[in-house]
């Protein structure tokens, strides 16, 4: 990678830090894959994303960082918590 390159990376990180709305371009720097893998994403519906009428994709970075994210694993302690609820909910109903 080239030190233009280098710093082309640099001030877009920098400037993903304050923006709420991003371009595809801006999305590949974010999670590290390269712009056409993210336009494929788009193309799959796998992604987050919005269109404007012009076709323009952007994204949300919080969408984007809550996709990247994935599923939430739950600790054994929000487990043990729920099932409680469960329970407790079920002994009333049945009440």
């Amino acid at each position: 990678m080239s030190i233009e390159q280098r710093l082309e990376r640099i001030e877009t990180l920098v400037a993903l830090k304050v923006k709420d709305v991003l371009s595809v371009k801006e999305v590949a720097v974010l999670i590290g894959r390269s712009e056409s893998r993210i336009r494929h994403l788009v193309s799959q519906r796998e992604i987050p994303h919005y269109k404007n009428d012009m076709g323009q994709v952007s994204f949300l970075k919080s969408e984007v960082e809550a996709w990247r994210l994935g599923r939430k694993v739950q600790t054994v302690a929000e487990l043990d918590s729920s099932a409680s609820t469960h329970i407790a909910i079920s002994n009333l109903l049945t009440k």
